[in-house]
């Protein structure tokens, strides 16, 4: 007989971030692999040939660090590197270089901010250096199926962020890996794109019936590679735990893969515990120190991360929510944000307040429609800030009419004309002299008797159609505030 129970989910992050060097972990080989030819950045370290020693890359260290003080974590001054022993096609040596008992880096945390705006702290067991592995790639050849191996990847720096069984959903389990990828790329430690396989996620998940403490069997997810998948697969996998606690079936501590395309986790091995891997002490690399000052000149080099900025700018600027985040959502683009306010307060009078809406407005309903209809980022950007504050002046002094300005915009993104020069090449100037309006507004009265009739009897909303008729009459270039201004003196 099945038993309905209400179950809490538990689950736990790995989260793999692939480091922006130049070169690999332990060798001098070019780290940047994606898209080359299979097995042309290789050498005798990276492939695993005997008698080959590897010497630890210090960006790398420099970067792991720089992501564990970021992540508000204890740095160890001394730590060491460590074999983790398993034999698959894609490791050559047959392990791989990676920390055990003594990573870089433990019990920090994310302050996770939900999509609610509340902020709920995830908290961050370790963080530890490692080397990546290579990478198998499935085929036929001659009408078989065959795995062939490219070694590019292997020994490409990687950092493993593990997580505490904090998080209570797929929901934010995808919130979390978007803040660590925006969390990386602040740091620019790595490009954190998850179809290049620079960002990657394992995700452990358990249910317990609601209201226990005891953990449940936990099962370890693999092969998702984006943040909907990541969700996708968490939530197929609470229907599937749900059904077995239900029917009262064991669940059985294992690794399952996902498969997209019948959004389905499959099993693959039974989970491995730590022993399983027989760690041991790496022989051929010493025990790494680092200084005070090592550690003091590393925090220098951390900017304001994404939800610093998030909280500042609201606070400062008055900003919503909703724009803050999207603001913020990249450096560069926070970047290019403060810059145009910097530049409109110079220019005009007015608040700081004032500066920051308005700034906030054309990047969000101008700036960022053309970013996402195209597929560029803000650094292709073809407008300058102080490009952007130049229409914004022409806008608020009544050069172009508002309507025309948001056109205006879209072709200064695509065709890197000034506003200035696009607005003399279409003759887009806003008509705002009285006596050029005049007329229009005398025409407008005379051809409407029955609504002037209206809004004399005190229905004063007509004055909406006249203006715009007078609009329709000027081909949308006269002032429409002057407009008012003349029918309201006109009709009464």
């Amino acid at each position: 007989m099945v038993k309905n129970k209400e179950y809490e989910t538990v689950i736990g992050l790995e989260v793999h971030v692939e480091l922006a060097t130049k070169s690999k972990m332990f060798c001098s080989c070019s780290a940047d692999w994606f898209g080359e030819k299979p097995n042309t950045h290789n050498c005798p370290v990276c492939m695993g040939l005997p008698g080959a020693l590897p010497v630890p890359n210090g960006k790398a260290i420099e970067m792991c660090v720089k992501v564990g003080l970021a992540l508000n974590c204890t740095v160890a001054k001394e730590s060491k590197f460590d074999r983790k022993n398993y034999f698959y096609p894609d490791l050559p040596k047959g392990y791989q270089i990676s920390q055990f008992d003594q990573p870089l880096s433990v019990k920090g945390y994310l302050p996770l901010l939900l999509d609610d705006g509340t902020v709920k702290r995830i908290g961050i067991t370790r963080i530890h250096q490692e080397e990546d592995t290579g990478k198998l790639i499935h085929s036929v050849v001659d009408g078989k199926k065959v795995s062939l191996v490219d070694l590019n990847r292997s020994g490409v720096p990687l950092i493993e962020v593990v997580s505490e069984p904090d998080i209570s959903s797929p929901q934010e389990a995808k919130l979390f890996l978007q803040q660590m990828r925006q969390i990386v790329r602040y740091l620019e430690v790595s490009d954190g794109d998850m179809e290049k396989g620079s960002l990657r996620c394992d995700a452990n998940i358990s249910l317990r019936p609601k209201g226990d403490k005891k953990l449940g069997t936990k099962v370890e997810i693999k092969n998702m590679n984006s943040f909907r998948s990541v969700e996708r697969a968490l939530e197929s996998e609470i229907v599937r735990q749900t059904s077995l606690l239900n029917e009262e079936k064991k669940i059985v501590q294992e690794t399952r893969g996902w498969d997209e395309d019948k959004a389905k986790t499959f099993s693959q091995r039974s989970k491995e515990e730590s022993s399983d891997y027989r760690y041991f002490p790496e022989p051929d690399v010493p025990p790494m120190l680092l200084t005070e000052q090592q550690l003091t000149n590393i925090k220098k080099e951390i900017p304001e991360l994404g939800f610093e900025k998030y909280t500042r700018l609201q606070k400062e600027y008055g900003l919503s929510k909703k724009f803050a985040a999207i603001l913020t959502e990249s450096r560069n683009m926070a970047q290019f944000y403060e810059d145009a306010v910097s530049v409109l307060m110079k220019a005009s009078k007015g608040t700081k307040e004032q500066a920051g809406k308005d700034v906030a407005n054309w990047i969000v309903t101008g700036v960022m429609k053309y970013l996402n209809e195209t597929g560029a980022s803000i650094r292709e950007l073809l407008v300058e800030p102080a490009e952007l504050i130049e229409l914004i002046l022409f806008v608020r002094d009544g050069t172009v009419s508002q309507t025309a300005g948001a056109q205006i915009l879209d072709e200064m993104l695509r065709t890197d004309k000034s506003a200035r020069y696009i607005i003399e090449e279409k003759g887009l100037q806003q008509i705002s002299g009285t006596s050029e309006l005049e007329g229009i507004v005398d025409k407008v009265i005379r051809e409407h008797p029955e609504e002037v009739k209206k809004f004399k009897e005190g229905k004063t909303q007509v004055i909406g159609f006249l203006i715009g008729i007078g609009m329709k009459e000027s081909k949308g270039k006269a002032n429409p505030q002057v407009l008012k201004g003349l029918f309201d003196k006109k009709l009464k």
